[in-house]
């Protein structure tokens, strides 16, 4: 049997295969193709565990906070919701520059 490609006559194919003998071949030749798998291992760094443990509370506090809204729906029907506007601010402001909350 013979191999053509476009036209050519080309070699002939063996007709037996000869084992190689492993004892004379390199040492590489006799190791594992891929190196035994490894076990992976992941680290997590404090500011991650802080992002977890930040995302997971946003996750688990309800979108609204009824007591909030009950006592805004008092207030509001009351009229005493909004009647000081001055001392709402100054609120605001001291909330806004106090670093300890």
């Amino acid at each position: 049997m013979t191999t053509r490609i476009d036209g050519n006559q080309g070699t002939p194919l063996p007709t037996q295969i000869d084992r190689v003998d492993t004892s004379k071949t390199p040492d590489r030749a006799n190791r594992p193709a891929v190196a035994p798998a490894k076990t992976d291992r992941v680290e997590v760094s404090q500011d991650a565990t802080f992002v977890n443990q930040a995302v997971q509370a946003v996750h688990e506090t309800p979108a609204l906070r009824e007591d909030k809204i009950t006592a805004a729906k008092k207030a509001l029907a009351d009229g005493t919701l909004g009647q000081d506007a001055g001392r709402l601010a100054d609120a605001l402001i001291d909330h806004m520059s106090d670093d300890t909350k």
